[in-house]
């Protein structure tokens, strides 16, 4: 190697080390201060959607409160009577002949007709379509009639609804100013008639139950509350509404009950203009922090709007041109939209952040608006009494993310300027420490090939001198290092298998006081054991011995686990020994008492050492067995179901408590599988959740594969335990014993 290719070297490695620092540090400033302002973006439009979203929540709670105070007032109640048996003397009084009616009738159309050719300033209409609008029974004609054109002979009868009218519609009036209703009208909620609006538009007199109101928004706000006993108010969602013009209207309704009767329907109809005030910020957005392009906006869960779009108010034409240019809408709606002098349920958002809201999420999310232009849209469901509505505040993401964009380009200037900068000082210091680090290399080359006797002839003063000094110091260091671990992994190497040794004899130990598989399957031939130990020994076991021609068969956790909980075990197990074939104990729960008082002479402290377990007695020419359990209970499987057998609280070993063990008793039928199992399967961390698998899932799990033979039970039992743990330790040693009668 010549000292150009080590200047080239560490020219470039200098070089690559700056642009991949500057790049780094550039990267994460540029990550963390872009989602700095991501996240205060984000909450920006989180707090404009919750201010927003309490405010229209708040404002339908208050029209709710307001309806139902109307209607329950004494004296608008009262009135409302006055107006109902003023309405019914129009019904029940005239008597007209066809000709009168017809003179009425036709008096009537030629007065909305000229009202309806006034408002939309076109003569083309005609009066056969404008007369399909309205009501023509009786009463609606001689209301209307007695309304709208007051030089029109008066009846008797239209006279009295009149004066009754006038004074409602005083409080009618007053209220539904200060609330903010359009209209107030009143229904019968036995005949469907509507005795007063405050507006006498086209459905005063008119039967919701019939003509041409019975398929509209208004028959609705009838059938929902005609049949309640109690004051309860609905919303009717926005709909075309004929006697306002055609225009989408909504309702709030509430029964009028008197004396736990229903006796009439209050309907109001909802100003649009003080829930556009809310949403649009008073049609003043820039000030209110929501830029150019920001909005609030309200849906439906049909996705069409329930507000008016910023867009739409501010540039209805260009609106249309951005939705046609990113070709967002069918045509169908595109036509719609362009016919509309709102955007309330005439634009449909087919967009992510209003299906999360109507399905009942809230949170933010990058998505296309209903232009099609890319959004930053925070979302949340509305709780308004029975309608189901969302709220969205959004923002263009170029608007949203701007300040993103001009940190991008300073930090590439930045970049390109330090990395220039460095680049030069790299070339200086690349020329100055070429020449020592060749020199140092070639001293490097003999180190590595195993040559500790090498001589290091570079020195100096500066930090390639110290370095040079530190290799001969490493020369040193490095070949006593090697003799000296020859011999510390030679003796480590001893004591490992020396140590491991003694645990596999101490394992051998443990198998050989286990019962054998003969002597248990001479008694319970169609049985099974699952025996899995956390360690290579285990504090859990299982004991078996004959007595009488009778089998004594136990399963058992003992205190630990690992070597001290084998010294327990081999305690626990010479104690049964010695309570059964010494002591000649032969009940199942003066046995475990025997155990315990023996523990108890050991382990003369408080601390509870000892064992949990149940223990059997079986003669296999009885039906009858007897057991005693501790802590742990025996599992019964018969007829497909499961039973939790009677077990004691108790330890076997110290404990506060000094109630004896008991000796159950249970019947046995043919065919029945009975489970002992210690804690350790239950208690397993694993699944996907990483949880315990717990009692009831794994006695739900012994069920389903309680009628298989039991070497294939056992198989399914320790595939599961091996799929449940995964890749978690395993806590506790497994015990599981099963056997079929």
């Amino acid at each position: 190697m010549n000292s150009s290719k080590i200047w080239h070297k560490l020219l470039f490695g200098m070089l690559i080390s700056l642009v991949i620092a500057l790049a780094a540090v550039s990267l994460v400033v540029y990550r963390e201060i872009s989602q700095n302002i991501t996240q205060k973006t984000n909450s920006r439009l989180e707090v404009i959607r919750n201010l927003k979203k309490e405010q229209v929540e708040s404002y339908f709670k208050e029209l709710r409160n307001q309806t139902e105070l109307m209607s329950a007032s004494e004296s608008f109640v009262n009135k409302f009577l006055e107006c109902k048996e003023a309405f019914k003397d129009i019904s029940t009084d005239p008597d007209f002949d066809t000709e009168t009616f017809n003179n009425y009738k036709a008096h009537r159309d030629s007065i909305y007709f000229e009202k309806e050719k006034a408002y939309y300033g076109d003569n083309s209409i005609s009066l056969d379509l404008v007369s399909k609008d309205l009501a023509n029974n009786k009463e609606a004609i001689i209301i209307q009639n007695s309304l709208w054109d007051k030089q029109f002979p008066q009846l008797d009868c239209t006279e009295n609804y009149r004066k009754v009218k006038s004074k409602l519609n005083k409080r009618t009036r007053r209220i539904a100013n200060k609330i903010g209703f359009h209209d107030v009208i009143l229904i019968d909620s036995k005949t469907g008639y509507i005795i007063f609006t405050t507006d006498e538009h086209s459905e005063i007199g008119a039967n919701v139950l019939e003509g041409p109101f019975k398929n509209t928004s208004i028959r609705k706000a009838f059938d929902v509350v005609h049949e309640l006993k109690e004051p309860k108010t609905f919303i009717v969602d926005f709909e075309a509404y004929p006697p306002s013009n055609n225009e989408q209207t909504a309702f709030i309704t509430c029964p009028i009950i008197k004396d736990s009767m229903n006796i009439g329907i209050l309907v109001a109809e909802i100003g649009i203009e003080e829930l556009d005030d809310i949403v649009t910020f008073n049609r003043d957005w820039g000030n209110k922090n929501m830029g150019e392009t920001g909005e609030v906006f309200l849906v439906g869960s049909d996705m069409y709007m329930r507000s008016q779009s910023r867009f739409f108010l501010e540039d209805k034409d260009s609106l249309l041109n951005v939705i046609k240019r990113n070709n967002h809408v069918s045509s169908k709606d595109m036509q719609k939209l362009k016919e509309s002098k709102s955007s309330i349920k005439s634009i449909r958002i087919n967009a992510e952040g209003p299906r999360r809201a109507i399905a009942g999420k809230t949170g933010v999310v990058k998505a296309l608006d209903y232009r099609g232009e890319p959004v930053l849209a925070a979302y949340s469901p509305l709780k308004i009494n029975n309608i189901h509505w969302g709220i969205l505040s959004k923002m263009d993401q170029k608007e949203a993310f701007s300040e993103v964009a001009e940190l991008r380009y300073f930090l590439i200037i930045t970049y390109l300027i330090v990395l220039f900068a460095s680049a030069l000082v790299a070339f200086f210091i690349a020329k100055q420490i070429a020449k020592p680090i060749q020199q140092l290399s070639q001293h490097a080359k003999e180190l590595s090939t195993g040559n500790f006797g090498a001589n290091i002839t570079v020195k100096g003063n500066d930090e390639i001198g110290e370095l040079a000094t530190s290799f001969r110091i490493m020369q040193n260091t490095i070949a006593t290092l090697i003799d000296d671990l020859t011999e510390t992994n030679r003796s480590l190497s001893e004591k490992r298998k020396d140590m491991f040794d003694s645990i596999a004899y101490a394992q051998q130990i443990q198998e050989n006081i286990l019962p054998s598989k003969d002597m248990v399957n001479s008694y319970v031939p169609d049985s099974f054991v699952f025996f899995q130990p956390r360690d290579v020994v285990s504090g859990d076991f299982y004991w078996a011995a004959e007595r009488n021609k009778e089998l004594y068969l136990g399963v058992c956790d003992s205190t630990g686990h690992g070597i001290p909980g084998a010294f327990m075990s081999l305690l626990n197990v010479s104690f049964l020994n010695e309570a059964l074939m010494n002591e000649k104990i032969e009940k199942p729960g003066d046995i475990l008492e025997k155990v315990r008082s023996l523990l108890k002479s050991v382990f003369q402290y408080e601390r509870q050492d000892g064992m949990d377990g149940i223990l059997i007695r079986f003669n296999p020419g009885s039906n009858i067995v007897t057991y005693a359990a501790s802590n742990n209970a025996p599992i019964l499987v018969r007829n497909g179901t499961y039973s939790i057998l009677e077990y004691d609280k108790i330890p076997v070993g110290n404990s506060t408590k000094t109630e004896k063990f008991k000796t159950y008793s249970l019947e046995i039928h043919a065919g029945d599988m009975l489970y002992l199992i210690t804690d350790g399967f239950p208690d397993q961390f694993g699944g996907p959740l990483d949880k315990k698998y717990k009692y009831k899932p794994f006695y739900d799990f012994l069920l389903s594969i309680s009628h298989l033979p039991t070497e294939e039970q056992k198989e399914l039992v320790k595939n599961e335990f091996f799929a449940w743990q995964h890749d978690n330790e395993q806590v506790d040693d497994v015990m599981v014993l099963g056997i079929r009668f």
